[in-house]
């Protein structure tokens, strides 16, 4: 794998917050034309939104989320809790883990419909660029063990990482791997899930030092994986905020 060159981190292209398809794009849109992650509807309009002007009413970004006490942070009602010395920065949620995203995530994740990587990630991306969550250097995706990437077919978060590095404008690349082979997190309790996935990860490349890192999940639950994965990173010297596509509350 090579390694990220220092040149390429420092500075980070200008963020696309506005959609700007290209004429290949276009031509593909009359093709074959998105629908909405929603209702199924087309999109009658390519302006990056992966929802229609009928549905968007409905979608609620989770927004900012704090990695210690995991409370929703407000734009005027900013958590004390000190992260700085944390591994995970901050995180940042694209939709709450119920209803039909819930079904959604699940289509991706355990039905193989890959496809839906492209839009949840450029939407991922926007809404980042949208609400100046951060601006990293480097989008790193929460790695699969080789056997469970084998099962599956493909790990949908490095899917889902690389769209969201191509709306910032920035690389992708996977530094992390997964060594540990772990139980599924799904069913097993919070401190079981803290125990099973520690010393799971590993860097391969290393990193320029404060360097940036968005680390991207699909779903963030009790925060295990993405925090455990996160003090890897800040071992090599990065400074990591987390975005994953929804946030389930009630595995607090």
């Amino acid at each position: 794998m090579p390694k990220p060159k220092s040149e390429d981190l420092k500075h980070p292209g200008p963020p696309a917050s506005r959609f700007n398809p290209g004429l290949i794009e276009q031509l593909l849109h009359l093709l074959f034309p998105d629908r909405c992650l929603a209702c199924s509807h087309i999109l009658p309009v390519l302006d990056g939104l992966p929802i229609c002007l009928s549905c968007r009413p409905m979608f609620s970004c989770a927004g900012q989320i704090c990695p210690r006490c995991e409370r929703l942070v407000k734009k005027l009602d900013k958590c004390s809790c000190p992260v700085d010395s944390f591994p995970l920065h901050s995180l940042f949620a694209l939709l709450w883990y119920e209803k039909q995203w819930r079904h959604l995530l699940h289509d991706l994740k355990y039905r193989k419909h890959r496809s839906l990587a492209r839009p949840l990630g450029s939407w991922l991306g926007m809404e980042i660029c949208r609400r100046n969550y951060c601006s990293p250097h480097l989008v790193v995706p929460v790695p699969l063990h080789k056997k469970r990437a084998k099962e599956r077919g493909f790990n949908q978060s490095s899917l889902v990482a690389r769209y969201t590095a191509k709306v910032l404008n920035i690389p992708c690349r996977e530094i992390l791997v997964k060594e540990k082979e772990t139980f599924s997190q799904v069913t097993i309790s919070r401190r079981e899930r803290y125990a099973n996935i520690k010393d799971s990860f590993r860097a391969v490349s290393p990193l320029p030092q404060n360097t940036v890192v968005l680390l991207i999940d699909d779903i963030y639950s009790t925060g295990a994986t993405m925090k455990e994965a996160a003090g890897v990173l800040q071992d090599c010297g990065a400074r990591v905020y987390g975005a994953v596509l929804a946030y389930n509350p009630l595995r607090r």
